[in-house]
């Protein structure tokens, strides 16, 4: 060490300096040498389909179904502010519950015929349907049909007239009776497709 210090001395470059020169020469070095990842570009995986925002009727439906969210926000202030006071908490939900039912039936009404074109198109149509019996699949889709109206006419008619533990007793027990029917119904499904297979 000592050696090294006296020839830097003798050449007249400080040993410090030398020594920060040699730390950024290999640090250079080591940045340079490390490999470059490539640069991350926006694109879209190849399961992911943007061609969907293209499609006709897409942008039209997106744009209606803003005004139906927005349109839905406005009922449900005013109703709270200047109807809600007149009728009690159960009717209100009811209405509630029935708002909600016709916003989400008329985005589905909307939306359907564009979805089942697209899934025509892509071929999902052929195997979703291949996999599902119609008949349970109407039954489950009947089945809760069914409880959300008896849960309306339920709240708005004859909660009023009951407490609070035994409307909550009703509705475990309307719940129970669709699962039962939706349940003994995909069973028995199950079974005969069994027994033919």
């Amino acid at each position: 060490m000592q050696l090294v210090e006296s020839l830097l001395g003798m050449s007249g470059i400080p040993w410090f300096e030398l020594y920060r020169s040699e730390t950024f020469t290999i640090a250079g070095c080591i940045y340079m040498e490390q490999p470059k990842e490539p640069s991350q570009e926006w694109a879209w995986r190849g399961d992911s389909h943007p061609e969907v925002w293209t499609t006709p009727g897409f942008g039209w439906r997106v744009a209606v179904s803003i005004l139906i969210a927005i349109g839905w926000l406005s009922f449900l202030i005013l109703w709270l502010f200047f109807f809600a006071g007149n009728y009690d908490v159960f009717q209100n939900l009811a209405i509630v519950i029935v708002s909600v039912l016709v916003g989400v039936g008329l985005l589905g009404a909307m939306w359907a015929p564009w979805g089942m074109r697209m899934a025509k198109s892509t071929g999902v149509q052929h195997s979703w349907r291949s996999g599902r019996p119609i008949l349970m699949t109407v039954v489950s889709m009947a089945s809760g049909l069914g409880w959300v109206m008896f849960l309306i006419v339920w709240l708005f008619f004859y909660a009023g007239d009951y407490t609070g533990y035994q409307n909550l007793a009703v509705l475990i027990l309307s719940l129970l009776v669709v699962a039962i029917v939706n349940g003994g119904g995909w069973a028995v499904w199950s079974m005969m497709r069994r027994h033919r297979s």
